[in-house]
């Protein structure tokens, strides 16, 4: 199998990682890009036979897993660490509570060669996209008012955050480990917003529960997060 080691998982990126302006990308030219890379070569084709047999099943775990790593680690060869996210699948796929609906994992998601580099393609697109997408609701909302008077700063914020987790939680469907990427999401708004990386944690960590939230629950998760973002230090 071409390559070796593992790729990074999404859910480890940086904004300076995923940020589309830091990295060029041409969504038209991907398909070509994909198929003049090491793996392209060498797809292992599915065996014959419903999904959930298996001998289909230990071939996805064992020689498409090894494949899909591979893939992984050319894509961010040639485009940066951001490429990693083709495979961030919504709900229980390969990588768990993503965004990404084109690619789910070797077992639905690879059939001949020629269909799963298509896939591949259309999955890096996808998740390019989002991150396009993201980029620009983060513009819409920056730079954030600065001035605590009257609460405006707080409710600027408040708007923000709460709008980010209802896009994430409607793009990933509240799956599986939806709350990873949208505690994800939040730090990258918080890192494009200039707040120091030390204070991430604090103000994530538990904001966001497992469970799919109703909307008084997110806008209780924005209030905690903007109020403790625009408290003065001496507060």
């Amino acid at each position: 199998m071409t390559g070796a080691g593992r790729a990074p998982h999404p859910r480890l990126l940086s904004w300076a990682d995923a940020d589309p302006a830091r990295h060029p990308f041409d969504v038209a030219a991907a398909p070509a890009v994909i198929r003049g890379l090491p793996p392209a070569g060498d797809v292992p084709t599915r065996p014959a036979g419903h999904p959930a047999d298996p001998a289909v099943i230990r071939w996805a775990h064992t020689e498409g897993a090894a494949w899909a790593q591979a893939m992984s680690l050319a894509l961010v060869g040639h485009y940066g660490p951001w490429a990693a996210g083709w495979r961030w699948s919504g709900g229980e796929g390969d990588l768990d509570g993503g965004p990404v609906g084109a690619w789910c994992c070797p077992r639905d998601s690879m059939t001949t060669p020629q269909a799963t580099l298509a896939v591949v393609a259309a999955a890096l697109g996808e998740w390019r996209l989002w991150l396009e997408d993201l980029a620009g609701r983060f513009t819409r909302f920056l730079p954030l008012v600065a001035d605590p008077r009257a609460g405006i700063a707080r409710d600027a914020w408040e708007r923000a955050v709460a709008h980010l987790i209802t896009v994430v939680v409607d793009r990933t469907e509240a799956d599986s480990a939806w709350y990873s990427h949208a505690e994800q999401v939040l730090g990258w708004f918080l890192t494009a917003a200039g707040v120091p990386a030390h204070r991430h944690a604090g103000l994530i960590d538990e904001a966001i529960g497992w469970a799919p939230p109703s909307p008084p629950v997110v806008a209780d998760v924005a209030e905690r997060i903007a109020t403790s973002v625009t408290r003065t230090p001496d507060a």
